[in-house]
C-alpha cells in the first residue's frame, strides 16, 4: 500500500465518529457515494475547486464509514455496500476525468481495469479464505482517492496533473493486480501442497 491512508485514519477520525454512533454507517457510506456523483460532475464542467472540494469529502466519508462502521459493529450488508457503492463512486470519478477531457479514453479505461481488477482480486482472494488482504500491493483503493486529489491540487499550476496522475494509477493498479496474482498463486500453491 502505498500511502498507507487507512493506516491513520482510524486514530484522527475516532473522536468524530464516537459522536456520530447514532447515524449508521451505511448512511456516511451513502452521503460518500453523493460525493463521488458530485465530482463526476465537477471533472465534466471542469471546475477545479469544486472537484478538490468534493475528492476530499469522499475520502472524509470514506475513512469516517469504516471508523464508524467498527464502533457500531460491522454487519454483512454494510460490508457489501461499503465494498459495492465504493465501486460505483469510482466509477463516477474516472468516468467524470475521460468525459472532462482530462485523459485519453484507453488511459481511463486502462485504469479502471486495474482499479476493478485490483478491488475483485482483493474479494475473490479473501472468499477463498485469506482473512485480510489489506496491505498487498502498490495500490489499493484506499490510496487511489488521495492520489487523484493530490493530483487535482496541481493541476491548478500544473495543466497535465490529472493526465499525469491517470498514467500512475493505471501503472500502479495494474501492478498491484500482478501482486495479488502472484500473492494468491503462491498462498494457495502453499496450501494446495499442505493438504
Amino acid at each position: 500500500m502505498l500511502l498507507r491512508v487507512k493506516k491513520f485514519s482510524e486514530k484522527l477520525l475516532l473522536p468524530l465518529a464516537k459522536k456520530l454512533t447514532k447515524i449508521p454507517a451505511n448512511v456516511i457510506t451513502l452521503i460518500g457515494l453523493f460525493f463521488s456523483l458530485l465530482t463526476f460532475f465537477g471533472f465534466i464542467f471542469q471546475n477545479i475547486i469544486f472537484i478538490i472540494i468534493c475528492l476530499f469529502l469522499v475520502e472524509f466519508f470514506d475513512q469516517l464509514d469504516g471508523v464508524i462502521a467498527r464502533l457500531q459493529g460491522p454487519t454483512t450488508l454494510g460490508a457489501f455496500l461499503d465494498s459495492t457503492l465504493d465501486r460505483i463512486g469510482d466509477f463516477f470519478i474516472f468516468f467524470g476525468i475521460i468525459f472532462g477531457g482530462y485523459t485519453e479514453v484507453y488511459i481511463g479505461f486502462i485504469t479502471i481495469f486495474g482499479a476493478f481488477m485490483t478491488s475483485y482480486t482483493r474479494a475473490k482472494i479473501e472468499t477463498l479464505g485469506v482473512p485480510n488482504l489489506y496491505g498487498v500491493g502498490l495500490l489499493e483503493r484506499t490510496d487511489r482517492i488521495p492520489i487523484i486529489l493530490i493530483g487535482s491540487i496541481l493541476q491548478i499550476w500544473f495543466p497535465t496533473a490529472i493526465w499525469w496522475t491517470m498514467i500512475i494509477l493505471a501503472i500502479g493498479t495494474n501492478i498491484t493486480v500482478i501482486q495479488r496474482i502472484v500473492y494468491a498463486f503462491k498462498k494457495f500453491s502453499a496450501k494446495n501442497n499442505n493438504e
